[in-house]
């Protein structure tokens, strides 16, 4: 096996990684948001810190996803790529930090938030147009990261923003099924060479 197949493969593989933890993140989601919407934690107990750790592991689990996207190579390596997939990272990075700060301020925390998920989503809303047009993934898997993105401006923000509390478990739940897609199509994509 030549340098350059062995590189690949080794790719191929954290691709799949990634997408593995990312699907795991966003179930992870997926469970403390029906928690949340059955059952709300308030803010400034014991119980919501250990929310928020639990919301920080799948954060930083979907962060993962977002990277694997990165490195899959789906996106090319145009402009539009580029400059989406770096705002997804940030936007997806800048969650952890603030994750862990919404349990100390929650109105500063959850402005700050949703300001990371309008970065994220248009980040993920560039990348995705980059992987429809770059054809390198074929089938559904080809539309996620454009889902990714569409979801947070055509269902997330204005159903936070029309929320009591500007929070909606419901929409956020919702939010976590493109991710839980994102990571299926991770792990089913080859590398692009």
């Amino acid at each position: 096996m030549s340098t350059n197949e062995l590189a690949i493969q080794e790719t191929s593989t954290f691709i799949r990684k990634t997408g593995f933890w990312c699907f795991i993140g966003a179930l992870i989601g997926i469970g403390v948001g029906i928690k949340e919407g059955l059952l709300p934690t308030p803010w400034g107990t014991s119980m919501f810190v250990i929310m928020q750790l639990i919301v920080l592991l799948a954060n930083a689990l979907v962060f993962v996803g977002v990277i694997g996207l990165y490195r899959s190579g789906a996106a090319g390596v145009g402009w539009l790529a580029k400059v989406g997939l770096s705002i997804a990272i940030f936007g997806s990075a800048l969650f952890l930090p603030l994750e862990l700060y919404i349990i100390f301020n929650l109105e500063v925390g959850g402005m700050l938030l949703g300001f990371s998920a309008l970065l994220q989503g248009f980040g993920l809303l560039l990348a995705g147009f980059a992987v429809v047009q770059t054809r390198h993934w074929q089938g559904w898997q080809r539309w996620i990261p454009l889902l990714c993105g569409i979801y947070t401006f055509v269902v997330l923000i204005p159903a936070l923003a029309l929320s009591p509390e500007s929070y909606n478990a419901w929409a956020l739940i919702g939010w976590q099924i493109p991710f839980a897609l994102l990571g299926l199509a991770l792990y089913q994509q080859e590398v692009m060479k």
